[in-house]
């Protein structure tokens, strides 16, 4: 296996909902302690390995501790203890420490977003009309997403994902929240650059048009 069948790109809402995923972090301090210890003349071993240990106990959600800011691995992500093999995998106490941290970082971002869903999202049994509340909560999302990854390279791609998450929980099936999402956002958002506020309240009024144009 390499360390690419375990890119966290293609996680669901589903896949990585910490309502139904349980995560002790002293528990997983314990887990990837256990592993044998990283060796830098072999360091992708170190990823597959954690990825396989935490992905069996936790669930799948867990492939995002290695998804690391900016020109990472990965790309793009929104982790910032871990960033490549060549810079995060060394010495054997400081990469498993790293190795927790980041783990610990990828689910308290899980967690907050969570939450944010909820405070954004639609109340269930609502009247109010979802194209008001969506166009409200997509640049808020955006403009966390941007936070959390620095605008850094390809942090667009966590954006639409983060995005297609949120429909997801509002009930929208999976492969049309991310059609929605990826028409919307056009190529529009660049590395290295946030985004213009104009701009994402457009994707915002696309997504939530779409959406009822699709159902009228």
């Amino acid at each position: 296996m390499s360390m690419w069948d375990y890119h966290p790109g293609a996680l669901s809402w589903a896949d990585v909902d910490p309502a139904t995923h349980e995560f002790d972090a002293d528990e997983a301090a314990g887990v990837i302690g256990a592993l044998p210890p990283p060796d830098s003349a072999d360091p992708e071993r170190w990823v597959v390995s954690v990825s396989e240990a935490v992905g069996e106990r936790y669930g799948v959600w867990a492939y995002g501790w290695a998804w690391g800011c900016d020109e990472s691995d990965f790309g793009g992500g929104p982790i910032s203890e871990w960033c490549c093999l060549r810079h995060s995998v060394g010495e054997p106490d400081e990469t498993v420490a790293r190795t927790v941290r980041a783990l610990v970082e990828w689910r308290g971002w899980l967690e907050r977003l969570a939450r944010r869903f909820g405070e954004l999202g639609v109340p269930p049994g609502s009247s109010e009309s979802r194209i008001t509340v969506w166009e409200d909560a997509i640049p808020l999302l955006v403009t966390e997403v941007v936070a959390q990854t620095n605008a850094g390279d390809a942090w667009y791609r966590h954006a639409a994902q983060v995005l297609g998450w949120f429909l997801a929980r509002e009930g929208v099936s999976p492969d049309f929240a991310d059609a929605l999402v990826h028409s919307a956002i056009g190529g529009r958002f660049q590395s290295w650059v946030g985004p213009d506020q104009a701009v994402v309240a457009d994707v915002a009024e696309r997504v939530a048009d779409g959406f009822f144009e699709s159902d009228a």
